[in-house]
This record gives structure tokens, C-alpha cells and sequence, in this order.
């Protein structure tokens, strides 16, 4: 099975987290958007499907800020990283 990478995005003057096309939202934030992309993926990763959350920096490159393979709740660390262009 695929990987389920939530995106945040910007558009339309609000946040939005885009999952194979599927919008949820809007949020007044990009902070706000992310933290309930984590939420959503949280929820897709106990499913069994691998998931992770992407999203922008103020220059448009986008980060995964949070992946199912690091959040086992045995406490590891987890460092942001830029995705390669």
C-alpha cells in the first residue's frame, strides 16, 4: 500500500490539508493546518498505512514534519526534513 502523505497548502487566503485530493479545512493557520495533518495521519497510520505530513516553509520547499515511522509512542525523536528536489 502507498504511503498517505498529507499536505498543507496554501490557497484561496487559507491553510488546507490535501490527502490524495481530498481537501480538509479551511484553517486560519499554516500551524494550525499542520497540526491537525498529524491529527489526520495519526488516525491513517493506525490503519496500517504508512503516512506522513508535509509542509511549507515560508519559501515554498516543503518539509515532512511528521512520519508513522517515528511515532511508535516509544519516545524517538523525530527531526524535521527538507524534501529533495
Amino acid at each position: 500500500m502507498a504511503k498517505a502523505l498529507y499536505l498543507v497548502i496554501h490557497s484561496c487566503s487559507n491553510w488546507w490539508v490535501d490527502l490524495e485530493g481530498k481537501a480538509h479545512g479551511p484553517y486560519t493557520s499554516r500551524e494550525t493546518a499542520a497540526l491537525e495533518a498529524r491529527s489526520l495521519a495519526r488516525f491513517q497510520a493506525h490503519s496500517g498505512r504508512e503516512a506522513e505530513v508535509l509542509v511549507p516553509d515560508e519559501h515554498g520547499k516543503f518539509w515532512v514534519i511528521w512520519s508513522s515511522l517515528y511515532d511508535s509512542g516509544e519516545g524517538r525523536s523525530f527531526t524535521p526534513r527538507r524534501v529533495a528536489s
